[in-house]
């Protein structure tokens, strides 16, 4: 399969809505206006055979009436259209295709991937939500909510828990450098978006929702390299479905790939959170720093038990520690080469409030 297929599909020049639609409630409507909402730069192409515009712009009877190749197709017409209208795509030189429809055959599956093969596209899909790619001024799907531009990139089989983690990120304005539905699987899996999401600079973390496997063995290998260089969270449901007795596997597997498995939303959630603001450590070593060695040292065991790197004994400060005393054993620290991330402890006290001392401490460490 083209290389460039992927790149089609990250990077698009041209892109065709095929389906698209002049009422407000079909997908085809909703995608073209995402489209422009996204100030998406290049040339939108609807293909609509009974529309001479939509959204106002300019709308093309069929795929052939097309006056470019476009880099990538959206396909959003009823499944017993989609087969016709992919081999179209093909002939027409289409590198990415994304389906939306879904309820697609198993024998059906098996022509869309034939013919995927036999003219180089590379398919999203079908029963896909979209993708979302906001730093490009791409929203490719029919999602109700928006995503604004970050480093966090997510990818999901699911279309409901994607628009749950889009409306959870809105309110806490929250970015995603990409945002991607896979639907069921038929081309394009996991770790073929892995191998693209390592390469891609704005991509700082990469968290994965997922409901089954499909090609287990190039998804590991490309776990591996791409957790080399950015963290990588699993989502996995069906822990406790009689039918899956797998679960361990996937434990196991998930964790010798170098990825870390969340057990739920709320773990997703602050997962997506703590990957947004915080920075790329430089190492592993962490010190840390108290007004109380019973709390020093429970984050130790935490720290120690979960194969982290103590930089140093625990530095306790004292109860009656103030601000002046924060600052003092803070500054040792940044100045000295021993620790490569530091985390501050501060149980309530009289001598340092906590929202003064929060607000003096990051002022001190800006200026260093």
């Amino acid at each position: 399969m083209k290389q460039s297929g992927l790149d089609r599909l990250f990077k698009p020049h041209s892109i065709a809505v095929i389906g698209a639609s002049g009422d407000p409630q079909k997908a085809g409507h909703v995608v073209i206006r995402h489209l422009l909402a996204g100030q998406f730069q290049g040339p939108i192409l609807p293909v609509a055979p009974h529309s001479q515009s939509i959204a106002g712009v300019l709308a093309y009877p069929d795929v052939e009436s097309l006056p470019l190749s476009p880099d990538l197709a959206i396909v959003c017409t009823r499944r017993e259209r989609v087969l016709p209208l992919i081999e179209e795509l093909g002939k027409k030189g289409t590198g990415a295709a994304i389906i939306l429809a879904a309820q697609f055959s198993g024998d059906e599956r098996q022509r869309l991937r034939a013919l995927c093969r036999q003219y180089g596209i590379r398919l999203l899909g079908p029963n896909s939500m979209g993708m979302l790619l906001p730093s490009q001024g791409i929203n490719a799907s029919f999602s109700p909510i928006a995503a604004t531009p970050g480093q966090v990139a997510f990818l999901s089989q699911s279309a409901a828990v994607s628009t749950t983690i889009l409306d959870w990120a809105k309110q806490r304005e929250i970015g995603f450098s990409a945002f991607i539905s896979l639907g069921d699987h038929c081309d394009i899996d996991f770790g073929q978006l892995l191998d693209q999401l390592s390469r891609d600079g704005t991509t700082r973390a990469i968290l994965i929702y997922m409901d089954k496997l499909h090609d287990a063995r190039h998804f590991l290998s490309a776990a591996r390299a791409a957790s080399r260089n950015k963290p990588i969270l699993v989502l996995k449901s069906g822990r406790h479905d009689p039918a899956n007795g797998l679960d361990n596997v996937y434990d196991a597997a998930i964790r010798r790939a170098g990825m870390l498995r969340v057990r739920d939303t709320h773990e997703l959630f602050a997962t997506v959170e703590t990957l947004s603001h915080s920075l790329t450590l430089k190492g592993e070593r962490l010190a840390i720093l108290s007004n109380g060695r019973g709390l020093a040292n429970m984050a130790a065991d935490v720290l120690l038990a979960r194969g982290g790197k103590l930089a140093m004994a625990p530095l306790d400060i004292g109860s009656d520690a103030d601000i002046e005393s924060y600052k003092s054993a803070l500054e040792a620290l940044l100045q000295g080469e021993a620790a490569d991330a530091i985390l501050l402890i501060h149980a309530p006290s009289l001598t340092a409030r906590g929202a003064t001392l929060a607000s003096s401490l990051i002022d001190f460490i800006r200026q260093h």
